[in-house]
């Protein structure tokens, strides 16, 4: 439940439009709500408030047909609102026709039952391949789902290892991509043919010259499928392990992609956080290897 006191700037507002103005929520997320206005409830959110009128929010129980299943989560930070975690590889992040079960979702929606006593919907912000590692946002409630998709931009930054030698210290690859038919490739496709528009920045952290790798530090401003994957073996340099993009590597059975820093806004004070963890141990290995 949410509690909000009126701003005297708000008065006179209808009580939907302060909620999607002053408190993040959209416009779908406000049927998914039970809305009092000092203290009775209300069916109709063109009902106007008032400075100082007091609101109470709470949010329908919605129904999740994923199975509670005990998988090991590594939590990196977690409040009322929000949990951040460090995927680890080889784990889908949502049950699909061919993935039903022993998914991320599945020991999200276990954690959950077993801190809440409630069989909470897991509201992933975001997702990763089932071989990438690193930061997922789980939301908790639609109040902040809602609030990192319109009031702030999460600024999502990876490390890769990459085949060549990266010559250039940072760049931006602005190639729009899409897939062509049944390939689940991603190709470079212009806009009035299909493709999306995609936007990544790349800087070198460490050559490895002896090697014939790169270590690089990538940041998306758009969030396409396989974007940094994409991107990268467009320039000619394919992640290590991705077999999809040319990235083949004996040594190594994943892509070696990690999501390793997010920057946002956090719903529960306004306030810009940094939530940042160290490079995957397979990816330590393989360098030092």
């Amino acid at each position: 439940m949410h509690k909000y006191i009126v701003e005297p700037e708000y008065d006179g507002y209808e009580i939907g439009e302060y909620l999607k103005e002053s408190k993040g929520y959209s416009g779908r997320g406000l049927r998914k709500l039970e809305i009092y206005l000092n203290g009775k409830k209300i069916k109709n959110t063109a009902k106007k408030v008032r400075k100082l009128n007091r609101v109470f929010i709470v949010e329908k129980e919605k129904e999740t047909g994923i199975r509670p299943m005990d998988i090991p989560l590594e939590i990196v930070y977690e409040d009322e609102n929000l949990l951040i975690l460090n995927k680890q590889a080889n784990l889908v992040t949502h049950p699909t026709t061919k993935k039903v079960d022993a998914t991320l979702a599945n020991g999200v929606v276990a954690y959950f039952l077993k801190t809440t006593g409630k069989t909470m919907v897991p509201r992933f912000y975001n997702r990763l391949d089932m071989n990438t590692t690193g930061l997922i946002i789980v939301t908790k409630n639609a109040y902040s789902q809602a609030y990192l998709q319109e009031k702030t931009e999460v600024r999502k930054s990876y490390q890769t290892i990459v085949k060549g030698i990266v010559e250039q210290d940072e760049f931006y690859i602005t190639k729009p991509i899409g897939k062509v038919g049944e390939d689940l490739r991603r190709i470079e496709l212009a806009v009035s043919e299909g493709g999306q528009e995609a936007k990544t920045f790349v800087k070198v952290l460490k050559r490895f010259p002896e090697r014939n790798r790169t270590l690089l530090d990538v940041t998306l401003f758009t969030g396409r499928t396989h974007q940094i994957r994409a991107h990268l073996s467009l320039e000619g340099y394919p992640i290590v392990g991705d077999d999809l993009y040319g990235g083949a590597d004996d040594r190594i059975k994943r892509q070696l992609l990690h999501a390793y820093r997010l920057t946002f806004q956090n719903p529960k004070n306004g306030e810009q956080q940094e939530i940042m963890i160290d490079l995957a141990k397979d990816m330590q290995d393989y360098l030092n290897g």
